[in-house]
């Protein structure tokens, strides 16, 4: 079925939804209830990210651990992909001890390597665990690759097929919670989608690690392009006003401009520039978020989340902007700029900037 005809039957009475279902060839009516059962399942795998990682009432502005994303991710619906039958944890070349000995020999790897506490996994359920470690090893697969040449053979063959089925459906859940998170207006959650976003979508296991940092420069480098050096100011002032000032009359307009200045750009006319690998001609894209600062006990808000592309290397500022209403009540008030990236890891910046919310002296008409 075509978007147009998708788009008209969702403003069907079911009566009439029936009869256009009725009117339709065997292979578009097919096509229609796989698209049914698709948009079914992911609501149900974003109601379960949400649950799993909504912030608490008790700390709303915790740091959310990548562990704790990790772990939402291994027991959303969509890994039922890989396999329910707990006998068949690597599916039917394997038993379920030789399989179990496999998975286990990789998490002891990966306890070993601090990508989580030992025993940390111990109570998940067979299938979770399965899920947990899967997804872990695509993260940690290059960080002994001495290890990992020599158990190659079993490792390579077994695990890292279902490794790499848990990575296909791990980013895909990222890819739909990097467009709902924000939506609900949570800082912490969010910022943690991307950094664990930006781990998986490079098979690497630290943003700041130094063996993972130069893998990550390793593979820019095959697209020629630099690793980014960064720096972030923001600055506020009523809109259209001039610069300068931080006092805003209560109940007018607010712009807050970011400045992400890109200290690795390319010299103007010097060198040659890659091709770009997609149509958009993006070589680098971030995303900007923006925090309003509470009082403690009242949770922070994502006032903005926005994508920052660069199309051109030599380009030295990439700028953002948010537009929103000043508070009613007087006082100082805080907003934390945020700079991530769910393609490169590394790219993790953050700037306070403060304004000040006056009353407005303006006399009332008689």
């Amino acid at each position: 079925m075509d978007p147009a005809m998708m788009a008209a039957a969702s403003s069907m009475t079911p009566e009439q939804a029936q009869a256009m279902m009725e009117a339709l060839s065997p292979e578009e009516r097919a096509a229609v209830e796989a698209k049914q059962q698709q948009m079914r399942q992911g609501m149900l795998d974003l109601g379960h990210l949400v649950t799993q990682l909504k912030p608490s009432e008790a700390e709303p502005d915790a740091e959310v651990s990548m562990h704790k994303v990790m772990l939402a991710l291994a027991s959303a619906p969509a890994m039922a992909q890989l396999g329910t039958d707990e006998n068949a944890l690597l599916g039917s070349t394997k038993t379920h001890e030789e399989a179990r000995a496999l998975l286990s020999k990789v998490e002891d790897k990966l306890e070993e390597l601090g990508a989580f506490p030992v025993d940390a996994l111990n109570d998940l359920p067979p299938l979770q665990w399965r899920n947990t470690v899967l997804l872990y090893w695509h993260l940690y697969k290059q960080a002994d690759e001495a290890w990992l040449e020599s158990e190659k053979a079993s490792l390579e063959e077994e695990v890292d097929h279902w490794r790499g089925g848990a990575n296909q459906i791990g980013t895909k859940l990222l890819i739909q919670a990097q467009m709902l998170f924000p939506q609900q207006r949570w800082v912490q959650p969010t910022l943690a989608i991307a950094r664990t976003s930006a781990l998986i979508a490079n098979a690497l296991w630290s943003h700041t690690a130094a063996g993972s940092l130069a893998k990550m420069g390793r593979i820019l480098e095959e697209d020629g392009l630099p690793m980014p050096k960064l720096s972030i100011k923001a600055t506020v002032k009523p809109r259209d006003a001039t610069e300068g000032t931080v006092e805003i009359t209560a109940g007018l307009h607010v712009q807050c401009r970011i400045e992400l200045t890109r200290e690795h750009a390319a010299a103007a006319g010097e060198g040659t520039r890659p091709p770009c690998n997609n149509p958009q001609g993006i070589y680098e894209a971030y995303w900007l978020y923006l925090e309003g600062l509470k009082p403690e006990g009242t949770p922070n808000s994502l006032i903005l989340a926005k994508p920052l592309v660069v199309t051109d290397l030599e380009a030295k500022v990439v700028t953002g902007e948010a537009v929103f209403q000043a508070p009613p009540k007087p006082g100082t008030y805080t907003l934390r700029a945020h700079i991530t990236s769910t393609s490169v890891i590394g790219v993790e910046l953050q700037c306070d900037v403060c304004f000040v919310v006056v009353e407005d002296d303006v006399p009332d008409l008689e």
